[in-house]
Parts: structure tokens; sequence; C-alpha cells
């Protein structure tokens, strides 16, 4: 009876040894893969901070240069400016120049001024250029100059506030649709007044925004040109005392317009004296026809006549 028992004693015994005997190899099997396992991490991690300076970096290096793609396709909003200061042989000429080739490039003068000094004529000149053509103009109006003195080009970018306006404005227009919509669903006088008095206050905000991207918009497809140009008068030129040919031809214009002046005094006396004379003949002509006729009649009517001697009578008797 005991056998049987000895036996299956000794079975478990030996299968308890061997499961104890299997434990610490899959244990330490256990330990060496993830030990493996880490290492081939950390050499994975290693070998990809080494070659592209880590994932992170090489995925921002991704994202930047897809964002830098996408600013380059996208219109920028830029307002450019330009600011020329030159000396130039002949202003006039300069400045028929520059308005020549300011309407070649589609664009046009908006400010002009001039003025002199002693020894120098200045000018003035603001023009407004259509942007893709701003360059181009700048090395036209370089061409008149006799002498470049400065150039100065400055360029403000200006699309994120224009952006900015336009998701502003949407959102205005948004509000703006919601009140009226509203106002017209108002039941009494009191919420009327309230959507009203909102409405009022949404649509002069968006005709700020509005108002604003229209400038935005003038500013950057035209651009702003000012030059300063200046001519240095030449000593030859008349300042003082002018030339003998000069005098005489001023001395003949003179004469001229003294005989001309004396003519037209004569006309204006003449003219002045028209309505006496005419009134003076209307009473004198008549006084003198019958003056003259008197006189054919009786030479000398204090005289006696001869009838009255021939009569014999004295005129003392009488």
């Amino acid at each position: 009876m005991w056998k049987p028992w000895l036996v299956w004693g000794v079975s478990l015994g030996l299968l308890a040894g061997c499961s104890s005997g299997e434990a610490p190899d899959q244990s330490m099997n256990s330990s060496v893969q993830s030990k493996t396992e880490f290492h081939s991490l950390s050499r994975e991690g290693s070998t990809e901070s080494g070659s592209g300076k880590g994932t992170a970096a090489s995925d921002v290096k991704k994202a930047l240069s897809k964002k830098g793609a996408a600013v380059a396709q996208e219109e920028r909003k830029v307002i450019y400016r330009a600011e020329l200061r030159m000396k130039v042989q002949n202003l006039k000429q300069a400045q028929q120049a520059m308005e020549a080739a300011a309407r070649k490039e589609g664009g046009y003068l908006v400010e002009s001024s001039q003025s002199r000094a002693e020894k120098e004529k200045t000018g003035n000149y603001v023009f407004r250029i259509p942007r893709e053509s701003f360059h181009t103009y700048l090395e036209r109006v370089e061409k008149t100059a006799q002498e470049m003195e400065s150039r100065n080009i400055t360029g403000k970018d200006v699309t994120e506030e224009y952006v900015d306006l336009e998701s502003r404005l949407k959102a205005k227009k948004a509000v703006e649709k919601r009140l009226l919509e509203m106002m017209k669903g108002a039941k009494t006088t009191e919420d009327l007044l309230k959507v009203s008095e909102q409405l009022s206050r949404v649509q002069e905000e968006i005709e700020q925004l509005q108002g604003r991207l229209k400038y935005l918009e003038n500013q950057t497809v035209y651009s702003t040109v000012t030059i300063h140009a200046r001519q240095v008068i030449a000593l030859e030129e008349p300042e003082g005392k002018p030339g003998l040919g000069e005098q005489i031809s001023l001395a003949f214009v003179q004469s001229v317009g003294w005989v001309r002046d004396f003519f037209q005094g004569l006309l204006i006396f003449g003219a002045a004296l028209l309505p006496p004379a005419a009134v003076a003949a209307v009473i004198g002509v008549p006084i003198y026809i019958w003056v003259r006729r008197r006189k054919k009649e009786d030479p000398d009517p204090w005289k006696p006549s001869g009838n009255r001697e021939e009569e014999g009578e004295n005129p003392e008797d009488r």
C-alpha cells in the first residue's frame, strides 16, 4: 500500500523541482528581454537624435517649412513708401519727366509745390504708383536726376491687421443679421428699441471696419513716392540788372505801351464828352440857325428903315 503513495510523492516532488527550476530561467529571460528592448529603444532614440536632431526637431522643421510655403503663397498686404532727394539740371523738365513716367506706369500726381531761394529752386512732389510698378518707377525717376542725394524705401506689412479686420467684419455682419431677425420678432416697443440701439451700434462698427479695410486696400494697391528735387541757379541767369538786349526790348515795349495808353485816354475823353456835346448841339444849333436868319432878313435892326426917310418923317418929331 505504501508503494503507490511513495510513487505519487516522488512524482509530485520531481514536478515541483522542475517547475522551480524553470521559474528562474523564465524570470531571467524576461529581464534580459526587457533590457534588450530598452537598449534597442535607446539606440533608436540616439540614432534619430544624431541624424535628425530628434524627432520633435524634425517635426518642427517640417511644420515651419510648410508654414513658410503657405506664407509665400499667400498674397501679402504691404504698404510701400519711398522718399527721394535729388539734384536736377532743370526743375521744370524733371517734373514733366516724372509726371510722364507716372502716367506710363498707371500712377498719378497727388501733390506738387515749388519754391525759389537766392541760389536754388526746389520742388516737392507726391505720386501714387501701382505696387507692381513701384520699383520700375523709381528707376525711371533716378534716370532724370543729375545727382541722387538720398533714397529711402520702407515697407509695412499689414496682412495680419487686414485678416483680423476681415474676421471682425464677418462677425459683426453675423451679429447684424441676428439683430435684424430679432427686430422682426420683437413683440414690445421696449424690445424693439433695445434691439434697434444695438443694431445701430453694430452697423456703425461695421462702417468703421469697412473704411479701414478700404484704406488699407488703397494703400497696398498704390504705393506712395515723395520726391524732393532741387535745381542750382547758374550765375549767368538774370538775377539782378538785365542785359542790353533785354533793356532795348523792355524800352520798346514800354514806348508802345505809352502810345497805346495815350490813344486809349483820348478815346475815353471823347466818350466822356459825347453826352454834353449832344445836349449843346440840340440847344445851340436851333439858336444859331435862328440868329443867322435874322441877320439875313435885317442886317441892322437898330438902323431906321429907308422907307421912313423917304416919306420925310423925322424920328424926332415923334
